[in-house]
């Protein structure tokens, strides 16, 4: 097969990502790609341009540095994926809010609400991640929050409103 177009897997890996996260990149528009028979095949100037890197600048200095940085292309893709806002601000925080004794209808509320303000256009949400769980045995509901300290900021007053509401 001709070097310049790649596999799902041989991106996944070079990213250090699934290739089911891949696969979303591709189908979201994000990552450019062609199907050949019943495969997808990624161009590697459209996976440098993907990741944010001039594949011009890449061939000159490839006899410079034969070893793949991957921690570098590690932090490269996730500038590109994670948007300005997140460039911009340094600092990235995760947080984890365990809320005990929540019915499952005061979860629903819960999570929809916090699901809606994620998919609102602010430029706070930008490049942010949220896993929501609940343990319907336990009454828990568990609240995984990463992105800027204004998105953390903004999340956890709304989780203390939701809670006051209860």
């Amino acid at each position: 097969m001709n070097n310049n177009y790649l596999t799902i897997y041989e991106v996944a890996d070079a990213l250090g990502l699934h290739h089911k996260t891949v696969r979303g990149f591709i189908n979201s528009g994000k990552l450019k790609a062609m199907k050949v028979g019943k495969q997808w095949r990624i161009i590697k100037e459209d996976l440098d341009t993907f990741m944010g890197r001039d594949s011009s600048f890449e061939k000159e200095h490839k006899a410079e540095t034969p070893n793949i940085d991957f921690i570098n292309s590690e932090i490269q893709c996730t500038n590109k994926h994670v948007m300005d806002s997140h460039i911009k601000n340094k600092i990235s925080i995760s947080a984890v809010v365990d809320m005990q004794g929540v019915y499952k209808k005061n979860f629903e509320r819960i999570s929809n609400t916090l699901l809606a303000v994620m998919n609102s256009k602010d430029r706070k949400m930008n490049g942010a991640t949220i896993h929501i769980k609940y343990d319907e045995v336990a009454l828990v509901c568990k609240v995984f929050l990463w992105g800027s300290t204004e998105y953390i900021n903004e999340m956890l007053s709304i989780i203390t409103l939701l809670d006051k509401e209860v």
